[in-house]
């Protein structure tokens, strides 16, 4: 019944006549006004048949995607063969920001009335690629429609229970908006207490030589080699490029934040209700909603750097753990599950889409010529042998049915 009723609503809004939506042919560096008064900019790569359509992470815009999409005018095969679109969320980018989002949904919703107005995108078989925060959208989307994807792929996603915001001994206190204290190990339970949470990076503190510093750390610690010896990278060849400027002067026009933290740590796909108790004894409930029940039959790789604290190296923003919840519950939802991990020390980090977009390219395709599946020679090819491991669809030592992480 919701894949009908999913197949009705996508027909009527195909059709723009009958909502008063115009069709759109959505050419690069195009503005999409919305029906809610959303304004969404939109980058196009590529004028091939096979549609791919980018979702950043938070705290960016489809910025981030810029050094791929270079990669796909650059190699004539991807050109002709796919188009890509990278949307900025609104409140981020050259997009605009009337209405606050209150649940990723809200990003979810204002992209598929892109996607099922564009000539193309309305025909479906599109490749769906969300990275970090973006295959959280990613499930919204899919959700939405589940007839218009072919194929799903998560970049680091923050998976099908979202991620949690835990309170750390640095930003632990009392909330002075709602008189509430958070001790180190509770959980936000309100976007007050999100905003509050992130007090020393919002506001007048979100300078750029903040978030160079905070990504270099977090989010590109493998490709820089980050020390925490001396708190400095010790290889900055990637410093140096102009992809790497771009993406930490991209946070700053973010003005989503930080309702799409908490959105992200309330965004629970799978079939399972999480809750935790807080110290003054208060319990945070992160509802299940089973909306991964519109994945079935469909083709998903989860691709991450493995986590590596005790060297800092990997990725330090989303665990494994999240990832092996991820795959066990696609697959009980029904879907064909494949997971790419790459092996810390390698280069590859939270920000390796940024850092290393021909690999990211690469595997987007191979993983789509290959008809959802990829093999092993072909990722020697692209990534050298001994550098990644490759979870099939068929192995479950790797998988978590509990849920585990943040």
């Amino acid at each position: 019944m919701r894949t009908f009723l999913a197949s009705i609503f996508a027909l009527l809004l195909g059709v723009g006549s009958v909502l008063g939506l115009e069709s759109l042919r959505i050419e690069n560096g195009d503005f999409v006004e919305l029906s809610n008064g959303e304004r969404i900019y939109v980058r196009v790569a590529g004028h091939g048949s096979k549609p791919v359509v980018l979702l950043p992470g938070n705290n960016t815009s489809g910025t981030v995607f810029e050094a791929l999409l270079s990669f796909v005018k650059a190699v004539d095969e991807v050109n002709d063969a796919y188009t890509f679109y990278a949307f900025d969320y609104r409140g981020s980018g050259q997009s605009s920001y009337h209405n606050k989002i209150t649940s990723l949904e809200d990003f979810a919703r204002d992209f598929n009335e892109i996607v099922q107005r564009d000539e193309k995108l309305s025909k479906g078989g599109i490749v769906l690629v969300g990275y970090s925060m973006g295959f959280g959208v990613a499930q919204e989307m899919v959700y939405l429609d589940p007839t218009k994807y072919d194929y799903v792929i998560s970049l680091a996603g923050i998976g099908t229970k979202g991620i949690r915001v835990p309170f750390t001994p640095e930003n632990a206190g009392t909330d002075p908006k709602t008189g509430k204290t958070y001790q180190s190990g509770d959980w936000v339970d309100s976007l007050s207490a999100t905003v509050f949470h992130q007090r020393s990076w919002q506001g007048e503190n979100r300078t750029y030589a903040n978030v160079k510093s905070m990504w270099n750390m977090l989010v590109f610690n493998d490709v820089l080699k980050y020390s925490l010896a001396n708190l400095k990278p010790t290889e900055e060849d990637f410093t140096k490029t102009p992809f790497y400027e771009d993406s930490l002067r991209d946070v700053l026009s973010v003005e989503y934040m930080p309702e799409s933290l908490y959105a992200s740590h309330m965004f629970n796909a799978s079939f399972v209700t999480i809750r935790h108790a807080n110290s003054d004894g208060t319990e945070v409930v992160i509802p299940c909603t089973g909306k991964i029940s519109a994945f079935k039959g469909k083709k998903v790789l989860l691709v991450k750097a493995r986590t590596d604290y005790m060297h800092w190296r990997g990725d330090l923003v989303v665990m494994d753990q999240i990832v092996q919840n991820t795959k066990y519950d696609l697959k009980q939802a029904g879907a064909h599950v494949e997971a790419l991990i790459f092996e810390p020390n390698k280069g590859f980090d939270h920000g390796f889409p940024i850092d290393h977009p021909l690999e990211t390219l690469k595997i987007i395709c191979a993983f789509v010529e290959g008809r959802g599946t990829l093999k092993e020679d072909t990722l020697d090819h692209i990534l050298g042998t001994d550098n990644y491991t490759f979870y099939p669809h068929e192995e479950t030592s790797w998988e978590m049915k509990a849920y585990g992480g943040f």
